[in-house]
């Protein structure tokens, strides 16, 4: 396993911990360019109220305001788990070409926690039908990810 990857996504995992330990859903994303992070975010739904508040969006919003770009093809997204469709649209609307994944949402769905159950959707799937060139990176410190579900205290609904 690349020790990059780990260390990014370790850096998603603590932010998804730190969200949970404020009564958030524990989803943590961070951004990376060139080998430095760009932003790293936490899920705000519930503390914001706004159900597009997932720390995907949060983290695509966040990187193109800070680096001044609709588009910014040259980073490289981290998430804990799966993005859902709305998360992976913002991906793909920012360009993003390397997706590395902690867990995948039937992980989650395996766990017994409830999850957005898309049937056979995928990120791969998502990629195919829209024509995206993307690479998707799995099972990055894939088991400390599920961990952050099967401890879950809030309703997991993406």
């Amino acid at each position: 396993m690349n020790s990059d990857h780990e260390r990014f996504m370790a850096i998603a995992i603590e932010e998804a911990k730190a969200g949970a330990a404020q009564g958030e859903q524990p989803f943590g994303a961070v951004v990376v360019r060139d080998g430095e992070v760009v932003v790293q975010t936490r899920s705000l739904k519930v503390a914001m109220s706004d159900t597009t508040a997932h720390s995907e969006t949060r983290a695509i919003s966040l990187a193109t305001q800070k680096l001044r770009r609709r588009s910014i093809p040259e980073c490289t997204f981290y998430a804990t788990c799966e993005p859902c469709p709305m998360c992976l649209g913002a991906i793909l609307n920012s360009g993003i070409k390397t997706l590395v994944l902690g867990a995948r949402n039937t992980d989650i769905l395996k766990a017994g926690t409830l999850a957005f159950n898309y049937n056979e959707y995928t990120a791969e799937s998502f990629a195919k039908f829209v024509g995206w060139d993307l690479t998707v990176v799995t099972g990055v410190l894939h088991d400390q990810c599920v961990n952050l579900y099967k401890t879950a205290t809030v309703e997991l609904t993406r």
